[in-house]
């Protein structure tokens, strides 16, 4: 039997949104979240924190996420984004929330839907409890009987990424009293989609969020002459006469374009049950529903997809794992997949060579200026030139002519750097100049929109990068400092999107360093904040006698710095040619270029790690007798240690291809870099969202 056409409509009294959120906020109701969540087994989110990571010690956090809360401490991890193919063609954009807004997630939308019950209509039976496809069909089945035979086939056009956050949080205001809830689901709506438009196809909150968007849509279509049937996004509307569904059709259209959305006309028909039409799976013709198609309508299951991405991840890292152990093997075997550099720095050591290898040499007798007996020497280390990649000699570090030699012949660079960790020069090969791709990277600087076009590119890797270091650090902490909200917040206001992005609008370089700047400017507190409290700093500064942080950000800069010179050299650019940063004498402006897109990860990010894990401590600075500071020995040596460790470490570049290492990482982005100049390829700069 047809139901009952009278609509629900508005609701007469409101829930009330501060006892929903205590309700969807207690511990007992976060654990059955938590339970749903682990039974579906979905994938992990952006943080890469899995449903088993989280279980290990699942009680203690759902503790910590109840105070975060009610504090007013939570704040939402990165997502993840994956796309689906459709079995129609093209792909769905699938966008995970991790494990612990999942849980939450899941609470909220567990407190709701009893009262969104409440209003929903009959005609929906999508996301609903005891509610089904087979439903939906037997209720279209029974409409035809009471003599409804012709049909408007709907599809509304990318709808979960269209629907406007400013008129969903209206029509939730029309069910929810203002408050702390409604203040949440806001939170969560624009942290997955910053644009405005948009619900995740990951979040446990949509579906129900989705429903409720399309209320007015069924109230407003269960009427005499005309009936809809809705699941989801999927509805026909089914009327007694054709002329009636072309109006039908008109009005359907002009309703959803005061929802802000719009009909897909490729895929919407007016049609009748002779001619037939397919809905839901099942094909109906005059008076039969034959399934054609699985349960979904086109296959999609949220959580089931969840779920096939959390069997393909651990696939991979198990693959990973295996490339690792292979590595490792090879690597004990003497072959070296990333760049190695061998450090000289301690006084009273010298560069010397041993057969074809390079050997360190410590001083065991000084020369003797009465007897003319020159000083003895003991080998420490030798190294054949395959196995290196770069030499940095320290300021009181000897270096012999034949060393040198070896140095050129075997095109390994070798740095001489001061006592403050600074290149005072490079002895590299030049024995493969390329002249052609310097007039290239000329091209790029001397044409105003080729230089805009990389600056932009660099910038946005900046920028980004430095956004989603906050965010990893973020939740590695119980409290966030405001410096450090009010940085990300800064960032994603110039980082945007690809048609409201400050940086990418900008009409000119300056304007885009100008933005570099406003972003840098609320990065550095954060920087600060989040470093251990021995290592807090006014302002950056690389000049004018520092203090200690900032002398440990120097001299981290500085090793990057070689880094990516050798990588230029290697890749044959000009050093002195940068797009982003301006050109002039005596100065690297493409080796600052490229080291934009990695300064986050292994500069102002290993600064905080190194300072809060205490491998850099202030009794490695001291106080020198002028009032300014000098950094010990062993701070040298703890910060070429650890970076040495993360410009070493595997990561996975492109995403989810392979693993490569940050120091191979660099060089084969100089060789990108030279591509985009010479080639015309567009460069591609590192990004990473934890």
């Amino acid at each position: 039997m047809a139901q009952s056409r009278r609509t629900k409509g508005p609701r007469r009294v409101l829930v009330d949104d501060k006892k929903a959120f205590d309700a969807a906020c207690r511990r007992s109701a976060l654990r059955a979240a938590w339970a749903k969540v682990w039974q579906n087994a979905g994938a992990a989110g952006g943080d890469r924190m899995t449903v088993y990571d989280f279980s290990a010690r699942a009680e203690a956090r759902i503790g910590t996420l109840a105070n975060d809360l009610r504090e007013g401490l939570y704040h939402p991890r990165a997502m993840r984004q994956v796309d689906i193919p459709k079995r129609s063609g093209g792909v769905r954009r699938l966008t995970i929330p991790s494990v612990v807004d999942r849980i939450i997630q899941t609470s909220v939308a567990t407190v709701l839907m009893p009262f969104f019950e409440e209003e929903f209509e009959e005609a929906s039976f999508g996301y609903r409890p005891g509610r089904s496809i087979y439903q939906a069909v037997a209720r279209i089945q029974a409409l035809q009987r009471e003599g409804l035979v012709h049909v408007v086939d709907a599809d509304i056009d990318d709808y979960f990424d269209s629907i406007p956050h400013d008129l969903l949080l209206t029509r939730l205001g029309e069910s929810l009293t203002p408050g702390p809830l409604s203040e949440l689901i806001a939170l969560w709506l624009s942290h997955g989609a910053p644009h405005g438009r948009g619900l995740a196809q990951g979040s446990p909150l949509s579906p129900l969020l989705a429903n409720l968007y399309l209320d007015r849509l069924d109230e407003a279509f269960d009427q005499r002459g005309a009936r809809i049937v809705r699941f989801a996004d999927d509805f026909v509307i089914l009327t007694r006469s054709g002329d009636k569904a072309e109006d039908v059709l008109n009005d359907v259209a002009a309703l959803l374009g005061d929802f802000g959305l719009k009909l897909n006309k490729e895929k919407t028909d007016v049609t009748d049950f002779v001619r037939g039409f397919k809905f839901l799976g099942h094909m109906f013709v005059r008076s039969l529903a034959l399934k054609v198609a699985p349960e979904e309508a086109d296959g999609f299951s949220a959580e089931k997809t969840l779920a096939q991405i959390a069997r393909e991840d651990a696939a991979q890292e198990e693959a990973e794992r295996a490339t690792e152990a292979d590595l490792a093997a090879k690597e004990a075997r003497g072959y070296a997949p990333g760049l190695r550099n061998l450090y000289v720095m301690q006084r009273g050591r010298r560069l010397s060579i041993r057969n074809q290898a390079f050997a360190v040499e410590e001083m065991v007798a000084s020369p003797d200026p009465l007897t003319g007996a020159p000083a003895e020497w003991r080998e420490l280390i030798a190294v054949p030139h395959q196995r290196l990649d770069r030499i940095d000699l320290g300021p009181q570090v000897e270096a012999t002519p034949a060393a040198l030699d070896h140095g050129l012949a075997t095109a390994t660079p070798i740095c001489f750097v001061d006592g403050r960790g600074m290149t005072q020069g490079i002895l590299a090969s030049s024995l493969q100049p390329r002249a052609k791709r310097h007039l290239a990277q000329a091209v790029v600087v001397l044409d105003e929109d080729k230089r805009l076009t990389l600056a932009r590119i660099l910038v946005m890797a900046r920028l980004r990068n430095e956004r989603a270091l906050l965010r990893k650090l973020s939740r590695e902490r119980e409290t966030l400092p405001v410096a450090v909200t009010k940085a990300i917040a800064t960032l994603t206001g110039l980082i945007g999107r690809n048609d409201t992005s400050r940086v990418l609008g900008a009409a000119d370089v300056a304007g885009i360093m100008g933005y570099e700047g406003a972003g840098t400017a609320a990065y550095w507190p954060a920087v600060s904040a989040l470093a251990h409290e021995d290592f807090r700093f006014a302002r950056r500064n690389r000049q004018d006698d520092p203090g200690p942080a900032n002398i440990a950000l120097n001299f981290l800069a500085w090793l990057l710095h070689r880094d990516v010179s050798i990588a230029v050299l290697a890749a044959g650019l000009h050093p002195g040619f940068g797009a982003l940063h301006a050109v002039s004498d005596e100065r690297d402006a493409c080796v600052y270029d490229l080291m934009e897109e990695f300064r986050a990860h292994l500069i102002e990010g290993l600064f905080v790690y190194v300072t809060n894990r205490r491998i850099l401590r202030r009794d490695m600075f001291e106080r020198r007798l002028d009032g300014g500071w000098h950094m010990r020995r062993a701070g040298g040596e703890a910060l070429i240690r650890a970076y040495e460790a993360r410009a070493g470490a595997p990561i996975t570049w492109p995403p989810k291809t392979r693993r490569v290492r940050f120091r191979r990482l660099i060089v084969e982005q100089a060789h990108r870099f030279a591509a985009h100049c010479e080639d015309g390829k567009t460069y591609r700069p590192f990004e990473v969202d934890y």
